[in-house]
């Protein structure tokens, strides 16, 4: 008989070799067997909390428009005007970081043949007061010295501060979240554990949508009146907790 050629050490290596293949498939069992931690288990709900204030802002889009037989001259026309309504704003005490362009349009226009038949442009601007009390008085003075070349589009109201009503409308947000949780967990035989994560949905816009008025012409000849009532401020969170 042909002796083995296997050396002592070799055969000791290949023992701790099936040692750790069997030591691999016990335990690969009893991750199969072993249920899941709690901790994996989770619920996600997305709440919206509310808080109502009086708006003390008003935001307004203005524009200036005109029109003449050439684009240069046209374009020239409107910056003049415009900028006759942006020294109005400063006699009124508007502030320049409250102005700010938005669009400058400038193009053709065109008879019922097709044809060119002139140019028409226009100024866009956006414009916060602060103060709704003299903000009607301020509209007017900049709508009668537009020499019906101002229009106002449509107005909004606003907060100049709002990190209260935010916060009010957050805590609201997260106590809505709790009970949401606390609800779908309970009709699924589960409790809620720990919060795991919370953030706030980023809203569309920094004021409230409430479109006041729109469309009013140069013809005023009285004082806008801005009522301001009161608005809903809203704040979304998305909060994910653990089920016990």
């Amino acid at each position: 008989m042909r002796p083995s050629t296997r050396s002592p050490i070799r055969r000791a290596a290949l023992a701790v070799a099936a040692l750790a293949v069997l030591a691999g498939c016990s335990k690969a069992a009893d991750a199969e067997t072993k249920p899941a931690s709690t901790k994996d288990r989770t619920v996600t709900v997305t709440a919206t909390g509310t808080s109502k204030g009086v708006p003390d802002a008003l935001l307004v889009n203005v524009s200036v428009t005109t029109g003449g037989p050439s684009a240069e001259e046209t374009l020239a026309d409107n910056n003049r005007r415009t900028q006759k309504v942006l020294d109005q704003l400063k006699i009124t005490a508007v502030d320049d970081k409250d102005v700010a362009t938005t669009s400058v349009d400038l193009g053709p226009t065109y008879d019922k043949e097709g044809n060119i038949s002139g140019y028409a442009a226009t100024n866009s601007l956006r414009i916060t007061f602060r103060s709704l009390e003299s903000a009607g008085a301020k509209l007017d003075a900049l709508v009668k010295g537009g020499d019906n070349h101002v229009r106002i589009n449509g107005v909004q109201l606003g907060f100049t501060d709002d990190d209260e009503l935010v916060s009010t409308a957050r805590i609201d947000a997260v106590k809505r979240a709790k009970a949401q949780a606390t609800e779908m967990a309970d009709a699924a035989g589960a409790e809620v554990g720990k919060v795991r994560t919370i953030a706030d949905v980023v809203p569309d816009g920094a004021y409230p949508e409430a479109w006041a008025a729109a469309g009013r012409s140069a013809s005023a000849d009285t004082s806008v009146p801005i009522a301001a009532g009161s608005e809903e401020l809203e704040v979304q969170v998305k909060v994910v907790f653990e089920l016990a």
